[in-house]
């Protein structure tokens, strides 16, 4: 039996499939393949088409281990194998910063100056070297402030005050300049019910006082507000956060000392309650003339000569612990309890310049004083310390309070 001879293999068939397998890599790198007239494939030169590079959007910063955009600068963008077609960059309130393209390849924010320590969203559109457009996104971050300004508000959220007390604003850095000071009143706001007028005035340049023409009324609601935002002065600080306190004035407390009868006469919304006898300061001592406000009050008050210029041991010294303590200044003076001097009250003046009372009074006057209380000294032989805080609000003629 004889088996059927196998088919000749074509001599072409190995040769076409080595041809097939290096045309397929040739078009997939680019190259170009046509077909022979005998059905074979030849294989032109490869034609190598080089990738499109992808396009880098950047900020020009400063070389630095936080690589931050400076605040004192404006800010630049640049674009690495592209060009730019659109930019839009906004601040951290979402607000536009303006700029406009210096080339094909940076754009540049018109203002000179940015916010400090705050992040700039920046959404582009960058054409590629093949003209595609590709969308872009970049954050960047500002280098913060050298000196940041921050605004203590007083008195406190809910409070209830006297119809004395002045609106304060305490700054942790001084402001110097006329325009800074108008630029930093522009940032606070006022708002009283009922509607009343109102002053600033600076006491020194890190504290302002607002006051009307004359004493809250009793149930007005005050609210004060600061906002500090953006607020650029020029030294270079800048400005930080937003303020809110509200708080009430509560019954009007006016007390009046009589330096030379010895008595002082305390009124609630216009009451007479008690003519205290008192004692006032000695000749060598003499208590301050003028309206005095109620700062604070202490139930035993350590009082210590030494912190108004008399040595503990000399012959005036003392060092003493005072109940039912009640500060009307800045300068040392109180409305106190004074068992020692109970013969002198409603006699002679024989303190260092406090307002003495008997300790019940002294007690009594204690649990009705609140801040803001006016304690107003007649027929002193000094007057007022216009720099002391306790002083410094009502003894100015309003005319003259705006500065």
């Amino acid at each position: 039996m004889t088996t059927p001879a196998e088919p000749p293999r074509s001599r072409h068939v190995v040769p076409a499939i080595l041809a097939g397998i290096v045309a397929t890599l040739l078009l997939a790198a680019g190259g170009a393949v046509w077909l022979s007239s005998d059905g074979g494939q030849r294989v032109a030169h490869a034609a190598v088409v080089e990738p499109v590079p992808v396009p880098v959007l950047t900020a020009m910063l400063p070389s630095g281990p936080r690589m931050a955009a400076p605040w004192s600068a404006p800010l630049t963008l640049s674009v690495m194998d592209g060009t730019l077609k659109s930019v839009t960059v906004l601040d951290p309130d979402g607000t536009d910063l303006a700029g406009a393209a210096v080339d094909g390849s940076t754009w540049q924010s018109a203002v000179q100056s940015l916010l400090p320590d705050a992040t700039y969203r920046v959404t582009a559109t960058v054409v590629d070297k093949s003209g595609e457009p590709r969308p872009m996104t970049l954050s960047v971050h500002t280098t913060p402030a050298a000196r940041v300004l921050h605004a203590v508000l007083s008195p406190g959220d809910g409070d209830v005050v006297g119809v004395g007390m002045p609106l304060i604003v305490t700054l942790n850095h001084p402001v110097k300049s006329s325009a800074d000071r108008a630029a930093l009143i522009s940032r606070l706001t006022v708002v009283t019910t009922p509607a009343v007028a109102g002053a600033w005035r600076w006491m020194d340049n890190s504290e302002l006082h607002y006051r009307a023409a004359t004493y809250w009324t009793t149930g007005t609601a005050i609210t004060l507000s600061s906002n500090l935002r953006r607020l650029q002065l020029s030294d270079g600080t800048w400005g930080s956060g937003t303020r809110r306190t509200t708080f009430h004035v509560g019954d009007a407390m006016i007390s009046t000392v009589d330096v030379t009868k010895h008595v002082m006469a305390i009124r609630r919304n216009g009451k007479l309650l008690r003519i205290a006898k008192v004692s006032t300061g000695r000749d060598k001592y003499p208590t301050k003339g003028g309206v005095h406000i109620v700062l604070e009050k202490t139930k035993l008050k350590v009082m210590d000569s030494a912190t108004v210029g008399i040595p503990r041991n000399s012959p005036d010294g003392y060092f003493e612990k005072v109940p039912f303590s009640v500060r009307i200044s800045n300068g040392g003076a109180f409305v106190h309890a004074a068992s020692w001097s109970v013969r002198s009250q409603g006699v002679a003046n024989v303190s260092h310049g406090c307002v003495n009372m008997s300790p019940a009074d002294a007690q009594w006057f204690f649990g009705l004083a609140k801040r803001g209380d006016v304690v107003n000294v007649i027929n002193a032989s000094v007057k007022p310390v216009l720099w002391d805080a306790g002083m410094s609000d009502w003894n100015i003629p309003f005319a003259e309070w705006a500065n």
